[in-house]
C-alpha cells in the first residue's frame, strides 16, 4: 500500500504545473510578433502582406486599450463630479419613495402615503428597525389621495418610544372588501450622505436612509 502511495505522489509530483497569465496584454503581443520575427526560416521570409495585417492588429489592439483607459479615466472623473454635487443636498429637504420615518428628540418626522381608492377601514402599524411592531393608528375612513402619518411617536402603551428609524404599514379596505393598493412617500432633511460601495445614500432627519435613485422632490 505505501509503494502505492509512493508512486502516486511521485506521479502528482512529476506532472508540470500551469503558468503564465491567461491573457495577454499589449508588451507580451510585441514579444511574440518580435519573436516570431527572429525565428523566421530566412529562406521562406514572413510574407509582407502578413507582417501588415499583424502590425495592424497590434495597432487597432493599442488604440482600443488606450480609448477604454481613458474612458476608465473618464467615468471616475464623472462619478467624482456627481459625488461633490451631492453635497449640495445637506440641508436640504427631499422627498423620495419609501415607508421609512425617524423619530428625532421624540418626534416623527413627516410622511405621508397615497391611497388609490377611498377607504371604509385604514390601519397603520408601526414597526421598529428591529421589525417589531410598536403601535397601532386607526385611522377609520380615509379617501383616496395623500394622507400625512399622524404618530405621536409613543408605543401602544402610551409610552415614548427611543429616537430611530421606524417602518409602517398601511392595511386599506374598500367598501367591497378589498385591499388598496397604497404610494408610501418619506420626507425629511437630509442631514448627510454615505457612499459604500459606489452608490449613494442620503441620511434624513439622521436616522432614515434613502437612495439617491428614489429621491422625487429635493426642495
Amino acid at each position: 500500500m505505501s509503494s502505492i502511495e509512493s508512486l502516486t505522489t511521485a506521479t502528482d509530483a512529476s506532472i508540470p504545473k500551469a503558468v503564465g497569465k491567461s491573457t495577454l496584454d499589449r508588451q507580451d503581443f510585441m514579444t511574440l510578433f518580435i519573436t516570431q520575427m527572429q525565428h523566421q526560416d530566412p529562406l521562406e521570409p514572413m510574407d509582407s502582406y502578413e507582417m501588415a495585417s499583424q502590425l495592424a492588429q497590434f495597432s487597432n489592439m493599442e488604440a482600443t486599450m488606450k480609448m477604454s483607459d481613458n474612458m476608465e479615466k473618464l467615468l471616475d472623473y464623472q462619478k467624482s463630479q456627481n459625488n461633490l454635487q451631492l453635497l449640495d443636498l445637506v440641508g436640504k429637504e427631499v422627498q423620495g419613495f419609501g415607508n421609512s420615518m425617524g423619530v428625532v428628540e421624540g418626534v416623527t418626522t413627516p410622511t405621508e402615503y397615497t391611497l388609490h381608492d377611498a377607504a371604509d377601514t385604514c390601519v397603520i402599524e408601526v414597526y421598529d428597525a428591529a421589525g417589531r411592531m410598536v403601535d397601532t393608528v386607526d385611522v377609520g375612513y380615509a379617501a383616496s389621495g395623500a394622507h400625512t402619518l399622524e404618530w405621536d411617536a409613543t408605543n401602544a402603551r402610551g409610552e415614548a418610544v427611543a429616537d430611530g428609524t421606524y417602518s409602517y404599514r398601511v392595511t386599506a379596505i374598500d367598501s367591497q372588501g378589498q385591499e388598496i393598493d397604497v404610494d408610501y412617500r418619506t420626507t425629511g432633511k437630509v442631514t448627510g450622505i454615505e457612499f459604500n460601495g459606489g452608490v449613494a445614500t442620503v441620511s434624513v432627519d439622521k436616522y432614515t436612509s434613502l437612495s439617491v435613485g428614489d429621491i422625487l422632490v429635493v426642495r
